[in-house]
């Protein structure tokens, strides 16, 4: 018998479009081309709308699939940030958002994901991964990973571009032993299985600028994973093992550069005079550093927010062509790092 989700994959909808249009929603609104390629999708499947199980209207509803835990997310001020946009907007739009799948935590096989309006992947995930979500689900929306290949909707941050005037900032100061302490990409499945590199947005920007500056000479990168602690190890290690230090050290997250900054004051190293030190994220907890931090400020909140108001444009149909939504940034200019010019 033909169901509602077979007239949804022939139309290149989800299922709870077709319901709704097949209802008659007056409050949803949807292209005329999309409403057409619905009915048509119908009648060529001879679909009985008569006896379809969607009579009764409810609330669209949206998953999240996260590749953050929710213990990792607690630390993480970030992805933090990011939950309570999604939730907001969720609320304010009236759409339901209590499908939550932390891989961290829990990774599963998503059957059941067909019977959601939308889903929302957070975090980094292999472009197989996003392959066999599509087969489930047509409206996805990708929140923090460009690098993915596929005909989805996507919104980050524009990370390499900060990071890119970052670096020019340092070279435009002086600076040309510039190094980068910071974090690996990971790519994850749906079962939760990593694949790590070091083709992160941040460190592939340094690279990057380092070599078409010339400035390979002075290429000093530290990966790691993405924790004060690891900041303090990965600094250490740089500071006890390269002669002569850099002058400039680029960090990839904020919750780093607490590590970085507590490993130069064992060392007894000036922040700001005799190193320079810059990051990302502007999260409130380095609000006590001294000096203060220079840091990049990634609005998380309106990136979560703008992630449900394209899942909601994808349910109504509104759209059929993928978008592509960057958001921009800001670098907050602190005692570690003041640049002379101020073209930030």
């Amino acid at each position: 018998m033909v169901g509602i989700r077979d007239v949804a994959r022939k139309a290149n909808v989800s299922p709870a479009t077709v319901s709704r249009v097949l209802n008659n929603d007056q409050t949803i609104h949807v292209a005329q081309t999309t409403r057409q390629r619905i009915v048509e999708a119908a009648a060529a499947l001879d679909y009985d709308i008569s006896t379809r199980k969607y009579i009764k209207k409810r609330m669209p509803s949206i998953g999240v699939i996260s590749t953050i835990g929710k213990a990792s997310e607690e630390q993480d001020i970030y992805y933090k940030h990011l939950r309570v946009g999604m939730e907001e907007e969720a609320r304010r739009l009236h759409l339901g958002m209590n499908r939550i799948y932390n891989l961290s935590d829990n990774p599963k096989q998503w059957e059941d994901l067909d019977q959601l309006g939308a889903v929302i992947v957070v975090g980094t995930v292999t472009k197989e991964s996003i392959t066999a979500l599509l087969k489930q689900n047509m409206q996805i929306v990708v929140v923090d990973n460009p690098d993915i290949q596929q005909e989805v909707d996507m919104v980050y941050a524009d990370l390499e571009r900060m990071t890119k005037t970052v670096l020019e900032l340092f070279l435009e100061n002086g600076h040309k032993r510039i190094a980068y302490i910071g974090g690996y990409k990971v790519d994850m499945d749906e079962f939760g299985g990593k694949q790590i590199s070091i083709n992160e947005k941040r460190m592939r920007a340094y690279q990057h600028f380092m070599i078409d500056h010339h400035l390979e000479k002075y290429m000093s990168y530290h990966l790691g994973g993405w924790t004060e602690k690891q900041g303090e190890v990965l600094a250490t290690d740089l500071l006890e093992n390269e002669s002569p230090l850099p002058t400039a050290i680029l960090v990839g997250s904020d919750p780093m550069a607490i590590g970085v900054y507590r490993a130069l004051k064992q060392k007894n190293i000036q922040i700001g005079e005799e190193i320079v030190v810059a990051s990302f994220d502007n999260i409130e907890t380095i609000a006590n550093l001294s000096p203060g931090l220079t840091s990049v400020q990634i609005n998380a909140k309106s990136i979560g927010q703008a992630a449900v108001r394209m899942a909601l444009e994808r349910i109504d149909g509104i759209r059929d062509e993928p978008i592509i939504l960057t958001y921009p940034a800001r670098l907050i200019v602190r005692e570690s790092f003041i640049p002379r010019t101020k073209r930030y």
